[in-house]
């Protein structure tokens, strides 16, 4: 160490300085000469059209491609290896090349730049020097087998797929298919010939659509990472009769990317789901099955009452959700709500309106409040009250009803279907029967004041009414009055003896006598069956005999 350190104390700085400063000059004028040159000259290692260009000037390069140009033909090699020859009549190939035209190409090459050009190709390309015609050329290679069959295996681009078995987003690779579109063929050609290729492979040179996606796409990665981000966001529903969580694999359709890889909302796949959700639990335009108060089932004939999702408001919400990135739970956005969830959505309290007996019961709860006759729309003049379940629109004391010709002021007014409702009518002397075929309404259910006055006292806007016709009601009021003796009767059969046989017999042959819906209304019919076992028993007792088995 100290030797080295002795001989460069004896070195001589100044001149290796001086020497030094000569070579750095010598290579900046060397570099500086050729940056001249290369301002009207092209660079080394390039090619001008195809044709070798290196170090040459445009004037020396206007000779070469003449000669490149001369008698120029091209061999396209089908998928099958078979060769058609494209020559230059076929397509009117004309080769127009001046030194103007090649000069051009030094406008944008800056000549400071010429040492990159030692090691890497440099490729000029001017279309000004040649022209050709584009549909005679497409009309050649229409004639190659790869133009005239089916893709067997489509060219995809790599994309962005959810994964069901890995729950999560995943990259799907591109695919390089065998599918040829004649317009993207053509202009592959085509730059083969401003090249002076002498042959273009369909296979090797990529005469098949490519990918222009490839799964290394850094957006595409970048659209992977923040898909990963939001895909486990949860989002439940409440819907008053189970909780439903929409699936991951909908929840990814959800969202997308844009073309710098961030989040988007796919609205128009939102809006899908949300009609579909709409679909499903919307219950406002369908049937509503009943049990009426004549023991028998009907299906009440869809209305604007129940469930029904405000969609537009629920499609925002939605990506307002997905904006939030947590899990929510929460109910759907409705437009219009129902008491309960369900076929059965108006609950327990409503008011029943059976158009067929004229007849109307109120239920509060699950309890029967009142019922009454009623007189309807006379159908016979255009005047039909509406079947339907319905809701109650409002509820005004002392309104004025107008029509095309009358004024009629109410005291109670309960509209339920436009301007169809219930109202007390102090014209009317007498309801129910069979008024409403020769002296019924405009459409409205026209009620006693009294009736009415309870009515409006129990009620309001949204309460649901369900309007319906059941074939057999007809005289439904003297079925009743009939079922209702009988359960009087029942009522007063009390301690069985033998005395009461024939008073037995008689209010089971009552019985036997009332129509099948009236016989629902008779509730204590179990007691009967009761008297009449136990009076069997004591005939069986008194005769020495066997009791039948009981009824």
């Amino acid at each position: 160490m100290s030797a080295f350190m002795t001989a460069v104390k004896g070195w001589n700085w100044k001149k290796i300085g001086i020497i030094a400063g000569i070579v750095v000059g010598a290579l900046a004028l060397i570099y500086v000469i050729f940056s001249i040159y290369f301002m009207s000259h092209y660079f080394f290692r390039s090619t001008v059209n195809g044709v070798p260009s290196s170090g040459k000037s445009a004037s020396a390069m206007v000779a070469a491609i003449k000669d490149a140009a001369g008698n120029y033909t091209l061999d396209i090699i089908d998928e099958d290896k078979t060769t058609m020859t494209v020559a230059s009549p076929d397509i009117d190939l004309n080769v127009d090349v001046t030194e103007d035209k090649l000069s051009s190409l030094f406008d944008d090459q800056n000549g400071f730049a010429w040492i990159k050009y030692v090691f890497t190709d440099k490729e000029y390309v001017t279309q000004s020097i040649i022209s050709l015609n584009s549909d005679k050329l497409n009309d050649k290679l229409k004639s190659l087998k790869c133009m005239n069959r089916e893709a067997t295996n489509p060219t995809e681009n790599a994309k962005i797929d959810f994964d069901k078995n890995q729950d999560a987003f995943v990259i799907k690779s591109e695919v390089y298919g065998d599918t040829v579109e004649l317009n993207d063929l053509s202009l592959k050609v085509t730059d083969a010939i401003y090249k002076f290729k002498k042959s273009f492979d369909i296979v090797n040179d990529k005469g098949y659509v490519q990918p222009t996606v490839l799964s290394s796409d850094a957006t595409l990665n970048k659209s992977l990472q923040n898909l990963n981000r939001v895909k486990d966001i949860q989002i439940a529903y409440e819907t008053g009769v189970d909780s439903y969580i929409i699936p991951k694999d909908t929840i990814a359709t959800f969202f997308g990317t844009d073309d710098k890889g961030e989040i988007t909302y796919n609205e128009g796949t939102i809006s899908e789901f949300v009609k579909s959700m709409a679909s499903k639990y919307n219950t406002v335009g369908k049937s509503k099955p009943l049990h009426t108060s004549y023991g028998v089932d009907v299906s009440v004939p869809a209305g604007d009452y129940g469930w029904r999702v405000n969609q537009d408001a629920e499609i925002q919400q939605l990506i307002e959700d997905l904006k939030g990135g947590s899990d929510v739970k929460r109910e759907l956005i409705y437009k219009t709500k129902a008491a309960s969830h369900g076929d059965q959505d108006y609950g327990n309290s409503y008011v029943e309106i059976n158009l067929t007996a004229q007849h109307m019961f109120l239920y509060k709860n699950g309890s029967l409040v009142l019922e009454s006759d009623f007189v309807s729309g006379n159908p016979y003049v255009g005047n039909e009250t509406h079947t339907g379940a319905y809701s109650v629109k409002s509820c005004q004391k002392d309104a004025i009803l107008r029509g095309d010709n009358y004024a009629t002021p109410v005291s109670y007014w309960m509209p339920f279907n436009g301007g169809e409702g219930m109202h007390d009518a102090n014209w009317r002397s007498s309801f129910g029967g069979q008024i409403y075929k020769t002296n019924g309404s405009h459409g409205c259910v026209n009620l006693p004041v009294s009736v009415a006055a309870q009515v409006f006292s129990n009620i309001s806007a949204g309460y649901p009414v369900l309007v319906y016709t059941l074939g057999g009601t007809e005289n439904v009021r003297q079925e009743l009055e009939a079922a209702y003796a009988v359960v009087e009767l029942i009522n007063q059969i009390g301690a069985v003896d033998l005395s009461k046989a024939d008073y037995i017999a008689s209010v089971r042959a009552q019985y036997e006598a009332l129509p099948y819906a009236a016989k629902q209304a008779v509730t204590n019919i179990g007691v009967l069956q009761e008297a009449e076992a136990a009076l069997a028993q004591q005939q069986a007792a008194a005769g020495g005999g066997e009791a039948p088995p009981a009824a």
